[in-house]
């Protein structure tokens, strides 16, 4: 038998980061923590926790996994017991910076507001949201791959078209002679954080140019990218629906063809009405979003 109490001290320090910040957030003192870390380590005879730095072990992983869907599905079936005019679900998902910026959030508005769900929204590339899943740090999420976790489902989406994207001015002083290893060398780009971003991605495939043989910022934002992009600072490979009214108005200029990207939405394979909910209204905006 779990015990949830010394469970949650793990979940507590896995979110903190530290012992310290789980004590602070349990209103325990720091060494009673540590002793339901060690009491839990004990009776499942393995390190759940490393502790430098502080974070899960792959068996802490598979055992937070556990228990973040019982708590789902303890608060699904709380809710539908509760009122409808008091409850509300929160939702963890995994989802991608350019999804929110091609409006998820005001399409699935409706949803939320009807089915009171909450949603608590984990952002990273589409690339490396998948493990978030499978951590089970979330319970549903964006992301490239097609094959399903184990234990989960998985949804296609559609298929998100990107630009390479600039100013007409940009373009002119940079791209005078059209795309090549020996322009995209000189221009400054913009792209998504640190990681192997689609645009790190691109350049490498494309053009055979390694991370650090071209400039570029880093912006962990799209709709700073975006920015960016407008304000004649650097080109930048942005969602086709993002751009698209800057495009028609003459603000922004396409560089080279379209990179398409399809997505999926994954999930775990025993849903709650809430998340079944969730799903549908992303499969709705993504039919709308996304091209086919």
């Amino acid at each position: 038998m779990l015990d949830y109490k010394l469970l949650e001290a793990l979940e507590m320090v896995a979110v903190a980061g530290s012992f310290e910040g789980a004590a602070r957030r349990l209103n325990l003192t720091q060494s009673a923590v540590s002793q339901r870390i060690r009491q839990l380590e004990e009776r499942h005879g393995c390190v759940l926790l490393a502790r430098d730095p502080v974070c899960p072990t792959a068996a802490g992983e598979r055992l937070l996994a556990h228990v973040r869907q019982v708590r789902q599905l303890e608060a699904a079936l709380h809710a539908e017991q509760a009122s409808n005019d008091t409850h509300w679900s929160t939702l963890p998902i995994g989802v991608n910076a350019d999804s929110l910026a091609v409006g998820l959030i005001a399409a699935i508005a409706p949803v939320l507001a009807q089915a009171r769900l909450l949603l608590d929204c984990v952002v990273d590339d589409e690339a490396y949201t998948l493990d978030l899943l499978r951590s089970g740090a979330v319970l549903g999420c964006i992301a490239t791959q097609s094959q399903p976790v184990a234990g989960c489902g998985v949804m296609p989406l559609g298929t998100l078209g990107y630009l390479p994207v600039a100013t007409p001015e940009f373009a002119a002083r940079w791209f005078a002679d059209g795309l090549s290893t020996q322009t995209l060398t000189q221009a400054p780009a913009a792209v998504f954080g640190h990681r192997d971003s689609l645009h790190r991605r691109w350049l490498r495939e494309q053009f055979s140019l390694a991370e650090g043989s071209y400039p570029c910022h880093t912006i962990p934002d799209s709709n700073a990218l975006f920015a960016a992009a407008l304000a004649g600072a650097a080109y930048v490979l942005a969602p086709a629906p993002q751009v698209q009214a800057a495009l028609a108005g003459g603000q922004l200029g396409v560089l080279g063809p379209a990179q398409l990207v399809p997505l999926f939405w994954h999930h775990w394979a025993q849903q709650t009405r809430a998340a079944a909910q969730l799903a549908h209204a992303i499969g709705e905006f993504a039919r709308i979003a996304f091209t086919e």
